[in-house]
């Protein structure tokens, strides 16, 4: 299904693009800001008004959550994040795992403390999403119990204004 009819300037020229409902957002960014290598991964988001919506939790993108609002530009055949609109109040957790013999229960513990856990993205790797309505202050505690026991390594890659 088609959505909202917006202009594009391309080359001096004005287009007439129809933006879909649903798109593959590429978000763009390095790991190291000294790196000049540049990484990019895709999410799908949804159309809200002349904005999107993310649907899926960013694996390696930092400051972007689950549900977070953004605008978007369409550039070589392709929507790219243009800036983000309105934060969601979701926050971000990237998770490596050392003992992988740990995971399960990580996984596990994770999903009774009312976290979405994604482990598609790797063996050793799970990207996690704190609701708003979740208290994160347990979550943290039992990641940094989990780290001083050296079975992972946490990074809270987008926390929101709620969870800080």
């Amino acid at each position: 299904m088609l959505g909202q009819n917006l202009v594009r300037k391309d080359n001096n020229l004005q287009i007439l693009m129809t933006y879909p409902d649903k798109i593959e957002l590429v978000l763009t960014y390095k790991h190291d800001t000294g790196d000049s290598e540049i990484f990019t991964e895709r999410v799908d988001a949804i159309k809200i008004n002349e904005h999107y919506k993310l649907v899926h939790i960013p694996a390696f993108a930092h400051n972007l959550a689950y549900g977070d609002i953004v605008e978007v530009e369409y550039d070589d055949n392709e929507f790219h994040f243009n800036g983000l609109i309105e934060e969601s109040g979701h926050s971000t957790i990237h998770i490596v795992v050392f003992n992988l013999d740990s995971k399960e229960t990580l996984v596990s513990r994770l999903e009774q403390l009312d976290c979405g856990v994604n482990t598609h993205v790797a063996d050793n790797y799970i990207v996690i999403d704190v609701p708003p309505n979740v208290f994160y202050e347990p979550i943290r505690g039992y990641l940094q119990q989990e780290e001083d026991q050296e079975n992972i390594s946490f990074r809270e890659s987008c926390l929101s204004k709620i969870h800080q």
